[in-house]
């Protein structure tokens, strides 16, 4: 695995829920959150956590794949092929019921849509 210290900083900071799932993925992979957030892909681990984060907050906290990508600093088309990735392997019942936990604890750690901020702007400002 890469040495977070070597690298370049993470890109732009992630949406307040892209950063609850970030690290929720990391935690649950043991991946450092830096690494999930980084800006390129680095390792297969690295890129397999940063898919499970963005599925995490895709499918689990229902945020549109394109402020997802924004999030993460991705193009729309990375969102949706992690989400495919980590949607087929949640054929593996084990893997099925590892996933469905950590979207119920991302649901519960993420604001209720529409509290928090108010106005337009947008997910860094």
């Amino acid at each position: 695995m890469p040495d977070p210290h070597a690298l370049s900083p993470p890109a732009r900071p992630a949406a307040e829920p892209c950063l609850i799932a970030a690290r929720l993925a990391a935690d649950a992979t043991a991946i450092p959150l830096p690494l999930v957030l980084h800006p390129r892909r680095l390792d297969r681990r690295c890129a397999s956590a940063r898919a499970l984060a963005m599925y995490l907050a895709h499918v689990g906290l229902g945020l549109p794949m394109s402020r997802v990508a924004a999030g993460f600093g991705r193009h729309r088309s990375t969102v949706a092929h992690a989400c495919r990735r980590i949607e087929e392997r949640r054929e593996s019942a084990g893997w099925d019921r590892w996933v469905a936990a950590l979207e119920d604890d991302a649901r519960r750690l993420s604001p209720p849509a529409g509290a928090g901020k108010t106005g337009a702007g947008g997910l860094h400002g």
